[in-house]
């Protein structure tokens, strides 16, 4: 079973894509060649029928001169830095919740993860600049990146992510760990 977005998230996030594209007069062509994001999945993602990734959020929101957290955002809530999304639901009950994002020169998020035995989450490479800190206070976290496997348990790890990189669960215990990702 593919791992889902929760319905409240892409209602926020169809909202805020739609009413950003129209503030920037682009029609949804205009934002699929802005973005390199397909048509379809724009439209898709403007209807709340489409699951989308973090990775494709931010090719929308560097088009559209938005943040991550701006994009995902309750629209009729004031701007706050806390931001208590769920970004993923893993097949097995893991999830990712978007705890806090704060402005500064570039954006910083900070996610807040579990996973449960046999989870993984496959991420895609991020633009070139951006790097991933990851914070494990439970359990054994397993890194995959294009260099190799690193293990990470009750420490930190620092990892550039502009290459595909993957979180995993090998062991029979739940993982709990912090991902901030800054740019």
């Amino acid at each position: 079973m593919p791992s889902q977005v929760t319905p409240s998230f892409l209602t926020h996030v169809a909202a805020n894509v739609r009413a950003r594209r129209i503030a920037a007069g682009l029609s949804q062509k205009g934002l699929a060649d802005a973005s390199g994001v397909s048509l379809r999945m724009v439209g898709g993602i403007e209807n709340g029928a489409t699951s989308v990734s973090t990775a494709t959020l931010d090719r929308i929101g560097i088009a559209l001169g938005a943040t991550l957290s701006e994009l995902v955002a309750d629209p009729l809530a004031a701007r706050s830095a806390r931001i208590d999304r769920v970004g993923w639901s893993g097949d097995k009950g893991g999830e990712a919740v978007l705890r806090w994002s704060i402005d500064t020169r570039r954006e910083v998020e900070l996610w807040e993860w579990r996973l449960e035995p046999a989870e993984r989450y496959q991420a895609v490479a991020d633009p070139v600049g951006w790097h991933v800190m990851i914070f494990v206070v439970e359990g054994r976290l397993t890194l995959e990146l294009e260099a190799g496997t690193v293990e990470v348990s009750a420490a930190s790890h620092v990892f550039d992510s502009a290459q595909t990189h993957a979180f995993a669960n090998l062991g029979k215990d739940v993982v709990r760990f912090f991902r901030c990702t800054a740019w």
